[in-house]
């Protein structure tokens, strides 16, 4: 059966390009624009309660981008980096594309070719990005949308912390299993609601041994699932209670507190793409992203 792929397409402005249209054009920074600007890149997450293992734990409001970073965002932070001629930091953010041959049982060159650099991803995740390069990014974040304000709208992007990345995906649920609200993988209609390795029926074996199922992925009974055969648009499928899209799935994120990175992916079976499935961080990889969140400064 061919699948098909339920998404909902967005243009995303980045935000070199409006500091660049503000300057060009004479307008004076302000407030008003980097707030305009801020309401378009994230969703508000308002202030309230998510669970922490057993325990219920009070988090602060945040924005949180709407989607993961994309390859043109990310793509402006790296050639401001090379028109300030800040080398070393370069060194540290470009990503590392040669992972999608080392990590991978099969030969993708053409994904190391063209999918950072090639026009048809701009608007996916970008990928084989350090921690480090992660956070240099939002430290340049943090730096243009001062300079868009004025240094009036006091602003701090940074990676989330766990607890963060928890109170966003759950929504006003701190039950839900996905961050859609339900405990299933598809909706009323039959459509699939993420990115995720899709395995069929056909995989499923019975252990003679133990009696137990099992999965195994010989043959050719697997798919990713609903047509994207690695990652999807950043901004796709349905977005959760707050505006918030690809929390489960597409790319495992980065997040601040641990070596870890939560969500699943598109390499992940549904199973651990929950909202509470997160696997080591151990590098750069093809199936790691991230999202930043920003929070005001007090003066």
């Amino acid at each position: 059966q061919t699948k098909q792929l339920y998404m909902k397409h967005f243009f995303v402005i980045g935000i070199t390009s409006i500091a660049l249209m503000s300057f060009i054009s004479g307008k004076k920074p302000s407030a008003k624009t980097a707030k305009k600007q801020l309401d378009e890149f994230c969703a508000y997450v308002p202030s309230g309660q998510t669970l922490n293992e057993k325990d219920t734990v009070s988090v602060q409001g945040f924005y949180m981008s709407k989607g993961e970073v994309t390859n043109s965002q990310y793509k402006e932070f790296l050639m401001d980096l090379k028109r300030k001629g800040e080398l070393d930091k370069l060194k540290i953010a470009e990503p590392d594309t040669t992972n999608w041959n080392t990590e991978l049982k099969w030969n993708n060159q053409k994904y190391v070719d063209y999918y950072f650099s090639h026009p048809a991803y701009q608007n996916y995740p970008v990928v084989n990005v350090s921690k480090e390069g992660a956070e240099l990014y939002c430290q340049w974040l943090t730096e243009k949308y001062d300079s868009i304000s004025g240094g009036e709208l006091k602003l701090k992007f940074r990676l989330p912390d766990h607890i963060e990345w928890l109170r966003a995906v759950r929504g006003n649920q701190m039950l839900n299993t996905y961050a859609w609200g339900g405990p299933y993988l598809r909706n009323s209609k039959g459509m699939i609601l993420a990115n995720f390795l899709n395995f069929g029926s056909e995989n499923i074996t019975k252990n003679q041994e133990t009696g137990e199922f099992e999965i195994t992925t010989k043959g050719i009974g697997y798919t990713f699932a609903d047509g994207a055969d690695v990652t999807a648009p950043s901004l796709s499928y349905w977005p959760n209670d707050f505006g918030l899209y690809n929390m489960n799935g597409n790319v495992s994120e980065m997040i601040s507190d641990k070596d870890l990175v939560v969500g699943g992916d598109w390499r992940s079976p549904g199973y651990d793409i929950r909202n509470e499935s997160t696997r080591a961080y151990k590098g750069s990889s093809v199936t790691v992203g991230f999202r930043v969140i920003a929070t005001y400064v007090e003066n």
